[in-house]
C-alpha cells in the first residue's frame, strides 16, 4: 500500500493560493476603488455644482454615468464574447481613469458632465469585463468566495468615502 499526501483542502478553497492571490488582490482593489469614487461623489456634487455655477445640469451629472455604464455593459458583454475579456478590461480602465482626470480638472459643469460620462462608461465595460475574468480564470467553486469579496470591498468605501470627500471638499475651497 502506498501513501498518498494530498494538498489541504483550505488551501484549493483559498482566493489566495499562488495562481490566483495577484488577480485577487487586484480585482478586489480595484472594486474598492471603483466603490469609493461611486459612493464619494454623492458628497461632493451640491458643493461642487456650485463651485462651477452648474446646478442646471445636476441630474445629468449623477444620471448620466449610470446610463453610459448601463450601455457600456451591454457593449462589453459583447464584446467579451467574442474577444475576450482582457480588451474590454484595460478599455475600461482607460476610460474610467481618463473620465476621474477629466472630471477632476473641470473648469465647467460641462466638463465636469462629460468627464462624468465618459467615466461611467469605463465603470460599465470594466465591472462586465471583471465578470468574465472571475469566471474564465477562477474555479467554479470560488466563484461565491470572489463575489462575496467584491460585495465586502464596498463597505470601507461606503463608511469613509463620503467623510473622505467631505473633508476634501471642506480644506480645498471647492
Amino acid at each position: 500500500m502506498t501513501a498518498t499526501i494530498e494538498a489541504p483542502q483550505a488551501a484549493a478553497d483559498s482566493l489566495l493560493v499562488s495562481r490566483l492571490r495577484a488577480m485577487t488582490v487586484g480585482s478586489v482593489a480595484l472594486v474598492s476603488l471603483l466603490a469609493f469614487e461611486a459612493l464619494a461623489v454623492g458628497t461632493a456634487m451640491p458643493t461642487v455644482a456650485r463651485a462651477l455655477d452648474g446646478l442646471a445640469l445636476y441630474g445629468i451629472a449623477f444620471g448620466g454615468p449610470f446610463a453610459a455604464g448601463v450601455v457600456a455593459m451591454v457593449l462589453s458583454g459583447a464584446w467579451c464574447d467574442s474577444r475576450g475579456p482582457r480588451a474590454p478590461m484595460w478599455s475600461g480602465l482607460a476610460g474610467f481613469v481618463a473620465g476621474l482626470l477629466l472630471a477632476g480638472g473641470a473648469t465647467t459643469m460641462g466638463m465636469l458632465v462629460v468627464g462624468r460620462i465618459v467615466q461611467g462608461f469605463g465603470f460599465g465595460l470594466l465591472s462586465v469585463a471583471l465578470y468574465v475574468i472571475v469566471a474564465q480564470a477562477y474555479p467554479e467553486h470560488l466563484h461565491r468566495r470572489i463575489f462575496a469579496a467584491f460585495a465586502a470591498a464596498w463597505v470601507v468605501p461606503s463608511l469613509v468615502g463620503p467623510v473622505v470627500a467631505g473633508l476634501v471638499v471642506e480644506h480645498f475651497n471647492l
